[in-house]
């Protein structure tokens, strides 16, 4: 275990798992030195650089308040700045992006290339994929952003995020919205193989299916919600045989879990709840609020459950009829 402070930043990482090396044609990444298991967390760390994005006017000022340390380091993370983001900042500044200063001109590159809200020192190393084996999610309790292996990875084996909600989108969509960093993703979902022909098949039913969801949304029978419980259990089984199975995976679960309140299908609802306990589990941590809150609503649920009691009221609120925020993306 690694620990480093400096005067605002705590960053640790378990240095006897993981190493910090090129990745073929990805710069710097991050590596397994030995077999993980699923749930480990690997990285938590304070922000480098925090700032209120009201306007991208705010950055550059941000980065100077930073300790020279802080600077310093900021400075070491690579920088792309897409031609969306120069057009934002020629629009707020009034400037034409290559009349700034060079230094302001690298400040915004880093920060368009990796910020994840903040932007981290550490996290920032870890590449894309579009079958990522690590999920980040900012932890309260810690006030750090924390970086957990959601299945086990092998000695040697790239840690990867998923820098965009591309779990139901097609090798076009998500290329697409990867321009913004300035790369081609050459991961096994996409690659011009037949494994990667037959991985884009499957991302292209997920998205059909979620189409076909968007199509139902509106609908309050009981016919509708049958219909989107099916819909759901066809794209949670495509997920998991992909190895998709970040937090989007439990947001299907909490979607199909709403459904089976509404049919008052009170034991599936307790299943869908307990997948959703476990993917937090490796997702966030036994640690997260969130994980501890599902931990007390699962219990009641089951308890009520057991003794053919209502549902509880924490778990009813819980449920409700709401937009579920899937995992937040760089």
């Amino acid at each position: 275990m690694r620990l480093t402070r400096g005067l605002n930043v705590r960053r640790w990482y378990a240095d006897n798992l993981i190493e910090f090396k090129e990745s073929p044609q990805k710069g710097l990444g991050v590596f397994a030195k030995t077999n993980i298991p699923r749930g480990t967390r690997v990285i938590a760390e304070t922000a480098l650089l925090e700032v209120n994005i009201e306007t991208v006017m705010n950055i550059v000022p941000a980065f100077e308040r930073l300790p020279p340390s802080q600077q310093e380091s900021y400075l070491e993370l690579h920088g792309y700045a897409g031609d969306l983001f120069k057009s934002i900042v020629e629009l707020e500044t009034g400037k034409s992006w290559q009349d700034l200063p060079e230094l302001h001109r690298k400040v915004l590159a880093i920060y368009a290339a990796n910020t994840f809200g903040s932007v981290y020192f550490l996290g920032s190393r870890l590449n894309h994929s579009c079958i990522p084996n690590v999920n980040f999610v900012y932890n309260p309790l810690l006030k750090q952003e924390t970086f957990h292996v959601i299945r086990d990875i092998v000695a040697g084996e790239e840690l990867t995020v998923m820098y965009i909600n591309g779990t139901k989108r097609t090798r076009r969509q998500r290329q697409q919205e990867l321009s913004r960093w300035g790369f081609q993703c050459t991961c096994p979902a996409c690659e011009d193989t037949v494994q990667g022909r037959q991985k884009e098949e499957k991302r292209v039913a997920l998205f059909a299916l979620s189409e076909e969801l968007a199509a139902n949304a509106a609908s309050r029978t009981d016919e509708s919600y049958r219909t989107r419980l099916l819909i759901r259990e066809r794209m949670v089984a495509i997920q998991k045989s992909e190895g998709l199975v970040n937090r989007e995976l439990r947001f299907g679960y909490y979607e199909a879990a709403k459904c089976c309140l509404k049919l008052n299908e009170h034991k599936m609802l307790l299943s869908w709840t307990e997948k959703m306990l476990e993917v937090d589990r490796y997702c966030i941590g036994e640690d997260h609020p969130e994980y501890k809150q599902l931990q007390l609503i699962a219990g009641s649920m089951k308890k009520a459950i057991d003794a053919s009691q209502p549902i509880p009221e924490n778990a009813m609120e819980y449920f409700k009829e709401r937009q579920a925020e899937e995992c937040v993306i760089m």
